[in-house]
């Protein structure tokens, strides 16, 4: 008799992301912006060129970003002010979007350009975090390519996509209410991230054609990982890296079909 697959809140399988959808030049005002949404999760993500650089910084550009949870984005309202929480994840998000671009690069010819990559969270249903990575490397794409059409930017500084996804060890709930063994999943939805075992979050880059690496896949920028419940062995990390990388793949897909949308 053939096991029963695990079953998840939304009938996903295990491997499977949340509905996703990409949508590019969403707002008009800033140099590139996208509306990610994953499952119930969305997340405007805008790039904006500032004035000047860091006053610390010498040479090159810089790239930093904002994060923040709109009041309504859950219930019961949040709070408007910025929380520990989010600096920590505005952090996340800056080092990842600097992974995928040569600072050196990014100058224009009156010296180094700053970008600053806004991520606000319309609705949160869990991986707030990874889809305003994801999400705002494609705003960020589209600016810096906006940039080389207007001979803001003599060549494309860019050096490969770069996108996020959560993955855990995580409890199958049975219909009957009861929990089946633990096991890898990606792309946690709230009610799977509340009651994981282990979270993960990824972060990797793929590179430009010519670019990648021998084998094609796509390397690691950052992972942050808590055993919620205790610890987790290195088999369990491996699956849930291999999660991540195959969801990876499918995320840097998307956002180069939404790029294909935009006339830069």
């Amino acid at each position: 008799m053939q096991e029963a697959r695990p079953q998840r809140i939304d009938q996903r399988s295990p491997a499977q992301l949340r509905g996703l959808s990409l949508t590019p030049d969403f707002t008009a005002a800033a140099l590139g912006s996208v509306l990610i949404a994953t499952g119930r999760t969305r997340v405007l993500c805008t790039a904006s060129l500032e004035p000047r650089t860091p006053k610390w910084l010498a040479h090159g550009g810089w790239i930093t970003a904002e994060y923040a949870m709109l009041p309504g984005a859950t219930s019961p309202r949040g709070r408007r002010e910025a929380s520990g929480r989010s600096k920590e994840i505005q952090r996340l998000i800056g080092r990842s979007l600097r992974a995928g671009v040569d600072l050196a690069k990014l100058v224009g010819p009156d010296g180094g350009l700053s970008i600053v990559c806004d991520c606000d969270v319309i609705e949160a249903d869990g991986g707030t975090r990874t889809a305003a990575v994801t999400g705002a490397w494609v705003a960020l794409e589209i600016a810096l390519r906006k940039l080389v059409a207007s001979d803001r930017l003599a060549t494309h500084p860019g050096l490969g996509p770069v996108a996020a996804v959560s993955v855990g060890i995580v409890a199958p709930g049975g219909a009957d209410g009861a929990e089946a063994d633990p096991v890898a999943m990606l792309d946690l939805c709230y009610e799977e991230d509340s009651r994981a075992h282990v979270d993960l979050n990824v972060v990797m880059r793929g590179g430009r054609p010519g670019a990648l690496s021998p084998d094609g896949r796509p390397g690691l920028v950052e992972v942050q990982g808590t055993g919620e419940r205790g610890d987790f062995s290195r088999a369990q990390l491996d699956r849930m890296l291999d999660l991540a990388e195959a969801g990876i793949v499918e995320l840097m897909a998307a956002q180069q079909a939404a790029l294909n949308q935009v006339g830069v």
